[in-house]
């Protein structure tokens, strides 16, 4: 079982920053270095995201376990900070950050669905509708559009699955590598998780 506490304070200058405790480990893979914070008395609901996810590892007498969070940048709406956690075999990186915008995820929707065109690719609402829902929804809305992603086993060797959670690289540069003009590595381009 897990224990999450999300904890929303405000700084000397009035800004807001989110911290996040997790007190768990993923079989071996202790998020305690990562996901760190002090507890607070004065908690206030966070905006985040925060799934966890059985990816179905495909080796026998194995189980990974995969922690996924979704939160805003600051009180940007377009941008998304993505952290992910996991114990699985296919991911270069055990726990990595990054931001994306809303758009990115289209991209990555429309990407997967040209490299996989015999899969049924994740859904995501038309773009015009996305406005019409909170900053909450669409953190649930790309949450739940990644789990499925996470949990089609083909996707897991999508090099720009693995560009798009676990790397700062643009989109134009992950466009590149699936065209072979660059030939980036996740464990080259990393920003960790280290808090």
């Amino acid at each position: 079982m897990m224990n999450f506490l999300s904890v929303r304070r405000l700084d000397s200058s009035g800004r807001s920053s989110s911290i996040s405790s997790l007190n768990t480990n993923l079989y071996g893979v202790n998020l305690d270095d990562s996901f760190t914070s002090s507890g607070s008395e004065d908690a206030i609901e966070d905006d985040g995201v925060h799934l966890e996810i059985d990816i179905n590892d495909g080796r026998l007498g194995t189980s990974s376990r995969t922690i996924l969070r979704l939160e805003p940048v600051d009180d940007r709406d377009d941008l998304i900070c993505i952290r992910l956690s996991t114990n699985h075999h296919s991911f270069s990186l055990k726990r990595s950050v990054t931001i994306r915008s809303a758009n990115s995820f289209y991209y990555l929707q429309q990407t997967l669905k040209a490299l996989h065109p015999y899969l049924s690719t994740p859904s995501l609402p038309p773009k015009p509708l996305l406005i019409f829902n909170s900053q909450h929804r669409k953190l649930e809305i790309f949450a739940k559009f990644l789990s499925s992603v996470l949990h089609e086993r083909k996707y897991l060797s999508n090099k720009a699955l693995h560009l798009f959670l676990q790397t700062q690289l643009s989109l134009e540069r992950i466009q590149q590598n699936l065209d072979g003009v660059r030939d980036d590595d996740v464990t080259t381009n990393p920003l960790v998780d280290r808090r």
